[in-house]
Parts: C-alpha cells; sequence; structure tokens
C-alpha cells in the first residue's frame, strides 16, 4: 500500500475503502494522537485515537466532507490531519463563546488581528452576535479548514504565528499571518452576507 499516489489512496478513502482507511489511521490519526501537543489535549478531554478516527470517518464519509478535497496535488495527509487537529481543539468544553470578536487594529505591534465584526446594531444581543460568529465560523471551516485553524488557534487559544506554524506545519510565519489575515476577510464578508440575509 506504501506505493500509492496520493491520488489512488484519495478515491480509496472518498469510496470508503478498508485499505485506503487504513492508511488514514496509519498516516493521519496515530502520528496526530501521539504528537505532544495534541496528546496532552486529547488527555485533559479524554478523547482517544479511536475517537478520532470515528469523527474523520464520519466528517469525510457521512458528511460528504472529502468531496471538499481537492485532488490537485496537494497533501491528502496533510489535509486530513487538519481536521482532526480541529477534532482535538474543538473537544474543549470551556471552548464555546470564547472566539473573540473585540477589534485590534492590523497592525497593532502584537501582529494579532481581531475580528472586528460590523456589528452596526447596538441592540444585538451577545447570543445573536455569538451565533452569527459560530454560522460564519462555520461557513470558514466549510471554505478551508486550515485557514478556520488558524483563527482558531489565534483568537481562542491565543498562539503566537511561531506556535501556529509549528503547530499545523505551515511553512513559514508569514504564511501563517497572511492565512490568518484572509480568514478574518471571511469572516467579515460572511457576517456582512448573513447580516444582509437575516442569518
Amino acid at each position: 500500500m506504501a506505493e500509492l499516489t496520493d491520488h489512488e489512496w484519495y478515491e480509496l478513502v472518498k469510496a470508503g475503502e478498508d485499505a485506503g482507511w487504513k492508511l488514514v489511521w496509519e498516516r493521519v490519526v496515530e502520528p496526530e494522537s501521539t504528537a505532544m501537543r495534541s496528546a496532552e489535549l486529547m488527555k485533559r478531554y479524554s478523547i482517544t485515537a479511536g475517537d478520532l478516527m470515528g469523527m474523520l470517518y464520519d466528517e469525510m464519509i457521512g458528511r460528504r466532507k472529502i468531496d471538499l478535497y481537492r485532488d490537485d496535488g496537494g497533501s491528502l495527509q496533510g489535509w486530513l490531519r487538519r481536521y482532526v487537529r480541529g477534532f482535538i481543539l474543538n473537544a474543549d468544553p470551556n471552548k464555546h463563546g470564547e472566539i473573540s470578536i473585540d477589534g485590534v487594529h492590523p497592525d497593532a505591534e502584537n501582529g494579532h488581528m481581531g475580528l472586528e465584526v460590523p456589528v452596526d446594531d447596538i441592540k444585538m444581543t451577545r447570543n445573536e452576535v455569538w451565533n452569527m460568529t459560530h454560522l460564519c465560523f462555520r461557513d470558514l471551516w466549510n471554505n478551508d479548514p486550515e485557514r478556520a485553524l488558524v483563527l482558531l488557534l489565534k483568537t481562542r487559544f491565543h498562539l503566537s504565528s511561531e506556535e501556529v506554524r509549528d503547530f499545523l506545519d505551515v511553512s513559514s510565519v508569514a504564511n501563517v499571518d497572511q492565512i490568518f489575515s484572509r480568514s478574518v476577510k471571511f469572516m467579515r464578508n460572511a457576517w456582512g452576507e448573513r447580516d444582509r440575509k437575516g442569518f
């Protein structure tokens, strides 16, 4: 099975074939679950590698997220691994409601750009703001899981660009910052679009 190309592996995974999913376990789930940072979080949130495998299968096959993979020469292993890391981060029971929407100017010295969500209606309740933020984040996740994870790591877990680079295996700090900038832009646009449509 080691001779499979990424495309051949993708086709097996997409078809739900055991051979393809055995490689998912060996190349994606098991390595991520034993990585130091992920292993610590998994222990803290009481989730197992088997849990991650089940969630990944449900997401890819049950919800057909595998259809979002572009299969254009990219890394299927890296793409699936980002989903697994997302499952680990989302297992935090204290996470919900903590995606920051506090605005920080893009030129701030610490390099963090807040979500500066364009809330013009002061009467909007905190619950409505969270619901809107959640919907926009879901849009971002469905569009690009990597951008969603970068946004989550920087705004919820307050990781530096260097830490995000290492955690997600991004090529450089500059790329992390660029991905984060694009994720913020996507969230703002998604917010505006949903606001116009009334959620």
